[in-house]
């Protein structure tokens, strides 16, 4: 069953290959992991996996698509890093395009709900951003570039654009 999905007890030997796969560190990911499952056992026991409202209590099966939390982490956190089609994803992990279309859409839900607990979600604004700097938090910047709208005004254009491509000095 297992032969070529990516799981947790093979992937941590190599903490290069980790960090490479995953995107975050074997010690980042076991803290992750403490707040991971607390979320997902909190979803799978009101829903089922397709979203439904679950009729009887889950239990672990053999044939259950992944072996532990921790793989069915490394399945999203590597998805969300490498972004790459779902069919090849779908292949890493032994399973068929749909149903990693299923479990990607499921499991970024749950993942978003962790990061919340664990006060790990990005700042959006500029509000945020100051509430946080106001509490002393420490921040990362993440320094890419993010596309906007152009605006249809254009008295606000000006403000925006130039008209030109600066050159980088």
């Amino acid at each position: 069953f297992a032969n070529n999905m990516q799981n947790y007890n093979d992937l941590k030997l190599n903490e290069a290959q980790f960090l490479s796969v995953v995107g975050v560190k074997l010690h980042q990911f076991n803290i992750l992991v403490q707040f991971f499952e607390p979320c997902w056992e909190a979803y799978i026991s009101v829903y089922t996996v397709s979203g439904s409202y679950r009729r009887r209590v889950k239990k672990q099966r053999k044939d259950d698509v992944f072996p532990d939390i921790e793989t069915m982490l490394i399945f999203i956190l590597s998805y969300m890093k490498n972004n790459p089609l779902q069919q090849a994803h779908a292949a890493a992990f032994n399973m068929n395009q749909p149903q990693a279309n299923l479990w990607i859409h499921l499991l970024k839900n749950v993942l978003n709900t962790t990061l919340e607990k664990a006060n790990c979600i990005p700042c959006r604004t500029v509000d945020a951003l100051n509430k946080l700097l106001v509490e002393g938090q420490d921040i990362l910047i993440d320094g890419t570039e993010r596309p906007i709208l152009r605006p249809s005004d254009p008295d606000v254009q000006k403000d925006f654009y130039s008209g030109k491509k600066k050159p980088h000095d």
